[in-house]
């Protein structure tokens, strides 16, 4: 006897489900603030938690028959009216929807996605590694507000330049208000390098002023210029903006990374708490980037450069050469990283650890040495290494430098 089929059945929960959200839809654009749910995760399981969103909903029509099977819209069309089957609109995500976003780690969190937006999908990964253990949720909430605006666009010039070097950049900004939009005070810059950006100008006006170089200056002007955490600035308006324009942003950093994200938020000092993510898109037809991104060609440069100065150390105590710099410029690197920077004898014992912890690596570093061990006495005169380093997840060369010191009394 042939066996024609085996059906085999097993014990307990599947290890992954995904279910996602049917389109959520807002009769407007709101600023989404957080997620939160309401679930279980027993232990080896868990619940993963992503969002996209978007404004453009594409309609796609599908054409049936009467029995049910799927036909072209001329066929259907060719067909009496009496003979058509239903036809279906799917609708699905359209061009300037964003991708999924990273995982939400906790019930509460800051909304991830793109906003404010009229829509919004959410997929819900329930996850476990135990047949007998599963991860639930049973409710899933979005919280929101009216946005500042009804939506905001910013794009950035030029987005391709050399690494390690001094650019100026123009940040292009444009907001749109609708009738009810309480507006905004204060404008935030930021990039994802810890290089400061330096503030050079600030002007608002008409393409046709700004290509001039006209328009009115609010920076050097009206407005107060605050810095906030690692290299980003705060642009603070003496009263709340409640009309568009276009706003000309020019500031002055280095890029480090291969692509280093620049970002714009809007803000109001009277709703603490809330953050309007402006979008990176079509703000001016001064420039053609629709991008918040620059990127720099880093070809075959090397991951770390370093230089020491001066060459002569002479820690007397006379105010002259007492210390060396040792300025360490790191390019490429993401992550948290270990920058060893550590000082030897010419017999390779090591007298000094300089080393740094660094959340974001890339960029220029300035360490200092007072030709002190690690005891805190003094070396004697002679010949030091100063090895610099740090470990790459491909092993990639040219990530360790060596450089000499000389100590003289």
């Amino acid at each position: 006897q042939v066996v024609g089929e085996i059906q085999a059945y097993g014990e307990g929960y599947a290890s992954e489900v995904v279910m996602v959200s049917p389109l959520i839809r807002l009769p407007r654009s709101g600023l989404f603030t957080s997620l939160e749910w309401e679930g279980e995760a027993p232990l080896n399981t868990r619940i993963e938690v992503r969002t996209r969103s978007g404004d453009e909903i594409l309609r796609i029509p599908h054409y049936f028959t009467l029995a049910g099977t799927e036909i072209g819209q001329v066929t259907w069309e060719r067909r009496d009216p009496e003979k058509r089957g239903p036809v279906v609109i799917e609708e699905l995500p359209g061009a300037d929807w964003s991708g999924w976003s990273e995982v939400y780690q906790a019930t509460g969190e800051a909304f991830k996605s793109a906003s404010p937006r009229r829509n919004v999908l959410v997929e819900v990964r329930l996850l476990s590694a135990e047949p007998q253990r599963a991860a639930r949720i049973r409710e899933l909430r979005l919280r929101f507000v009216p946005p500042f605006t009804d939506k905001a666009f910013a794009e950035l010039w030029p987005v391709r330049v050399r690494p390690g070097r001094e650019e100026e950049f123009t940040l292009y900004l444009r907001p749109w208000f609708g009738a009810d939009n309480p507006g905004f005070d204060r404008i935030r810059l930021r990039s994802s390098s810890v290089v400061p950006l330096e503030l050079l100008s600030v002007r608002s006006g008409s393409e046709r002023l700004l290509r001039l170089g006209a328009g009115q200056s609010l920076w050097p002007g009206e407005l107060e210029v605050e810095r906030v955490g690692e290299g980003g600035i705060d642009l603070v308006f003496p009263t709340p903006v409640r009309q568009g324009t276009l706003y000309a942003i020019r500031f002055r950093t280095q890029v480090f990374l291969g692509n280093t994200q620049f970002s714009a938020q809007l803000l109001h000092s009277s709703l603490p708490g809330r953050v309007q993510q402006v979008s990176p898109g079509d703000a001016t037809e001064l420039v053609a980037s629709q991008s918040l991104v620059a990127v720099a060609d880093l070809g075959k440069a090397r991951l770390l450069e370093v230089a020491v100065a001066p060459a002569g150390l002479s820690p007397n105590g006379d105010g002259i050469n007492d210390e060396v710099s040792i300025e360490v410029t790191v390019l490429a690197i993401e992550g948290s990283k270990r920058l060893r920077v550590e000082i030897f004898d010419l017999g390779g014992r090591r007298l000094r650890d300089l080393s740094l912890e660094r959340l974001h690596p890339s960029g220029r570093h300035h360490i200092r040495w007072d030709g002190r061990d690690a005891g805190e006495r003094l070396v004697p005169p002679g010949i030091y290494v100063v090895r610099v380093g740090f470990a790459t997840d491909a092993g990639r060369g040219g990530t360790e430098v060596v450089r000499l010191v000389h100590v003289v009394y």
